[in-house]
């Protein structure tokens, strides 16, 4: 699953105009491609879903099954922030991804401090 979110990232990344490549592109591209690759995968996708019950901010995007249970949760930035780490960890769902796509490399491994078991960490990023 994570080799298949990064190489349709990737893809979609690339076909982005030069011009208009900025992290507010980025990550709005990144819901796009999850958007379908959920609904690709069987789910239903859900943008910016908050467990109603806790404070943290909502998740990028979530894939429910048919009975309405959160299976996949996503959250993109250009590195991994605490908030989306607290926000994934209030969705219950089996599978957790953090995509951070910063060019700086150093800083999001250093970032990489905020992951938690049971988050997994996905790197977009190309030289």
């Amino acid at each position: 699953m994570k080799e298949e979110i990064k190489k349709r990232i990737l893809k979609a990344i690339r076909a982005i105009p030069k011009g208009y490549v900025n992290n507010v592109v980025v990550k709005e591209m990144i819901r796009c491609v999850l958007y379908e690759f959920l609904k690709s995968e069987g789910f239903r996708p859900v943008p910016a879903f908050r467990n109603p019950r806790f404070p943290e901010g909502p998740v990028d995007m979530v894939g429910v099954k048919e009975d309405h249970a959160v299976e996949v949760a996503f959250c993109s930035n250009p590195t991994i922030e605490l908030k989306d780490i607290k926000s994934l960890e209030r969705v219950a769902g089996e599978k957790k991804f953090v995509i951070s796509f910063s060019r700086n490399e150093e800083k999001v491994r250093m970032s990489t401090f905020f992951l938690k078991p049971g988050i997994e960490h996905i790197y977009i990023y190309e030289k």
